[in-house]
């Protein structure tokens, strides 16, 4: 079943249950008996379907809910359920833009934990009510419930919650322009996420980080942080980050001028956020589309999507986009010589700029204003805690007190009383087991004659057969010792046989290696070789890996060689006919008689320097090519060389392409995208493309160390089981 399908049969049974329980409510709420009302374990149902809905963000089914099951709680008298849920509810108002109906919500949440003390629930409430005025453009009053929501998340040393608030002031610093402050409080956070290994937060403090980079113009290091924010979200399916960082990967190259691979990180940006339902998340989308169609001159475009983000913003108070939105509008007018209209959009610029940055001027004042008020609380705080503390330590004299003295007489007491039993249960006792004593002591006697004759046999035939486990693990060892000295020493063969650093790099400008044997020789070995014209280039996927795939690759090296080196062949796919056939005489699989079924996967490349030309032909494996930012996954002929052969055989056949510009090749065996994780995931052909898409600019070792960190996250412990080998490189 595909993943569309698997997600619509899970809204359809999700809208059935919420149906059901609405249903059942509506029947409770004509239902006058006692016992029903009080009906508890309803009531837990009913509010476990709310949290089900809530964290599989189904916003629209779990409003329903939450607004049919409140009064329902209210009736049975249920505060606990009720308050969840009316932050649950809150929460997704937050998140839709209906800002009121969360301040209201939120704030009978915050009053009930006051009340009862909750410390960890007011700091999560202030918490979101910063975020509320922060999205709202109200700065100072932001970071006054952001500083309040710290001082009680540090009260408890709750790490988790610290690192949200420190990420969140960053935030509004960020808004503010204050870069430097911004990025101070986004690395404190990151220091706590990293402690805590928390992929969700690591994943939004590198988010943070590389939006600071990007506004302070060091696009290159926001990239490296924005695609360790991709790897991150992407593990923990986080719609709205993964949405966030393609459109801020738009937005570098939108700034960069490369107008090819802008418009894919939009769309993408897009489709993500259209799925949250986030309305300022879609307003930043427009208003990155409009950026882009100013860019090209499309004017049309761009008014059109400007204009968008100004709708949306204006209903959701929204003033950061707002602001943008008027700005870029008012740019186009005046390029339109359209006077009216670009004043109209200049004032309106000015007036929601200024309802933002204004309060910039008291921001200090309200802050030496809060930390006073801080300073006095705690103050306060302390004559309390001192002055409980004196009352405390009275009353535990007291207690103390008259506890000792229960104490001493129940111990008195009971020590006298234990004494009287103790004597008469010893004398009771003290004859009978002399009796029993006796007549064990006669019994054990002749048990312990009997064991020691059994104990000696034994150790006899234990003696014999240590001897001779002693010298079957000499030899096993002697075996062991020559049998892994022979294939290090085949490894060292085969390791000669490789192409050397110092010969790839004068053949190439750029390229990488990844080639990690299973065991200790591999079946995956990659050639390389160079002529006056023709540069020539291979993997190969030799049948089984460990020593019988070292055999196989080296039989590959020799044939590879007298083919291309002393008969001169230079057509791709005339190499691998010549191979094929090599090959099969060479392991006797010709004669039909005891026949070795032993093959090699290859991929081969010739790059006709003189020509700018680029010829492939690949047996049962493929090629991945990018030119001018268009991936291409080229397949290759379905049979391998040598072992079996269909009845009709299909000629391996040639692709070739131009070198226009700088282009991307890789070669692979199959054992990276074949691997296995720890909870049976394979790695597969499209997770490893799509990452190859979003690295292939960055230098191919930069691209190199990528690929083995993901495939190291991706084995999380659990053991290689293929050969690996890919090469990389870059052709200008």
């Amino acid at each position: 079943m595909g993943k569309k399908t698997a997600f619509c049969v899970q809204f359809l049974l999700s809208t059935l249950l919420t149906l059901s329980v609405l249903f059942t409510i509506a029947q409770t709420s004509n239902y006058s008996r006692p016992d029903f009302e009080k009906d508890s374990v309803f009531a837990s149902q009913l509010f476990n379907q709310i949290e089900n809905l809530y964290f599989d963000n189904q916003d629209d089914s779990c409003l329903l809910l939450i607004n049919k099951a409140l009064p329902f709680f209210d009736k049975l008298n249920l505060t606990n359920y009720k308050i969840l849920s009316l932050g649950y509810r809150g929460a997704i108002n937050r998140y839709l833009g209906n800002f009121k109906d969360a301040l209201s919500d939120l704030s009978k949440v915050l009053n009930y934990y006051e009340q009862i003390g909750n410390q960890k629930g007011q700091a999560s409430v202030l918490n979101q009510i910063g975020a509320i005025y922060r999205q709202r453009g109200d700065y100072p009053t932001a970071l006054d419930y952001y500083f309040k929501s710290l001082y009680q998340y540090q009260k408890i040393n709750y790490k988790r919650g610290i690192s949200s608030v420190l990420n969140n002031i960053g935030v509004v610093h960020m808004y503010q322009k204050l870069y430097d402050k911004a990025l101070e409080y986004y690395e404190m956070s990151l220091v706590i996420e990293e402690e805590l290994e928390n992929d969700d937060g690591m994943a939004t403090s590198y988010l943070n980080i590389g939006e600071i980079y990007k506004k302070k113009g060091n696009l290159d290091k926001a990239s490296d942080y924005y695609l360790k924010a991709l790897i991150y979200s992407n593990k923990t399916n986080d719609l709205d980050a993964i949405g966030t960082i393609y459109n801020e990967l738009a937005g570098i190259n939108i700034e960069r001028g490369n107008l090819t691979d802008a418009p894919r990180y939009l769309n993408l940006a897009r489709e993500t956020f259209l799925k949250t339902k986030s309305p300022i998340r879609i307003a930043e989308s427009e208003i990155n589309f409009g950026k882009y169609y100013l860019q090209i001159g499309n004017l049309n475009q761009a008014t059109k999507h400007f204009s968008s983000a100004l709708d949306i913003a204006d209903k959701n108070n929204l003033l950061e986009i707002s602001s943008n939105a008027h700005r870029y509008l008012n740019r186009i007018y005046e390029k339109l010589n359209n006077i009216p209209l670009a004043y109209k959009h200049f004032k309106k610029y000015i007036e929601t700029r200024d309802s933002i940055f204004n309060e910039e001027n008291t921001r200090k004042s309200l802050q030496a204003e809060f930390f006073y008020k801080f300073e006095q609380q705690q103050e306060q705080h302390r004559i309390e805690q001192a002055k409980k503390k004196t009352e405390y330590q009275q009353k535990l004299k007291r207690d103390r007190t008259i506890r000792n003295f229960l104490i001493a007489i129940i111990s008195l007491s009971g020590l006298f009383i234990g004494l009287i039993l103790f004597s008469l249960r010893k004398i009771e006792h003290k004859n009978k087991e002399l009796a029993e004593r006796q007549n064990e002591i006669l019994e054990k006697n002749e048990e312990l004659l009997q064991q020691q004759e059994e104990i000696l046999a034994q150790r006899d035939e234990i003696e014999r057969k240590n001897l001779i486990l002693e010298q079957t693990q000499q030899i096993l060892a002697d075996k062991n010792e020559r049998m892994i000295s022979s294939i290090e020493y085949a490894k060292t063969i085969q390791s000669a046989l490789l192409p050397k650093p110092e010969q790839l790099d004068k053949i190439f400008n750029d390229y990488f290696i990844i080639f990690q044997p299973k065991d200790i020789v591999s079946g995956d070995f990659y050639w390389v070789s160079n002529d006056s014209q023709y540069t020539y280039a291979a993997v190969m996927d030799c049948t089984g890996h460990g020593v019988p795939g070292a055999f196989m690759s080296m039989i590959g090296n020799t044939l590879l060689n007298k083919i291309v080196n002393e008969w001169k062949i230079n057509t791709p796919s005339k190499i691998l006919e010549l191979l094929n056939d090599q090959l099969r005489e060479a392991l006797k699989q010709k004669t039909g008689k005891n026949i070795v079924l032993a093959g090699i996967d290859i991929a081969f490349v010739t790059i006709d320097r003189k020509n700018k030309k680029i010829a492939f032909s690949g047996a049962a494996r493929p090629l991945l090519i990018i030119q001018n930012g268009v991936m291409n996954l080229v397949k290759g002929n379905i049979r391998s060389t040598g072992g079996f052969q269909p009845a009709k055989l299909k000629p391996y056949e040639d692709v070739t392409f131009d070198i226009l510009s700088p282009t991307y090749l890789y070669l692979f065996s199959d054992g990276y995208v074949d691997q296995i994780s720890a909870d049976k995931k394979k790695f597969g052909i499209k997770r490893f493309t799509e990452i190859i898409e979003l690295s292939y600019t960055k230098p191919m070792k930069v691209q190199q160390e990528l690929l083995n960190q993901l495939m190291e996250g991706h084995l999380h412990g659990a053991d290689q089981i293929d050969d690996i080998c890919i090469l990389g490189l870059r052709i200008d």
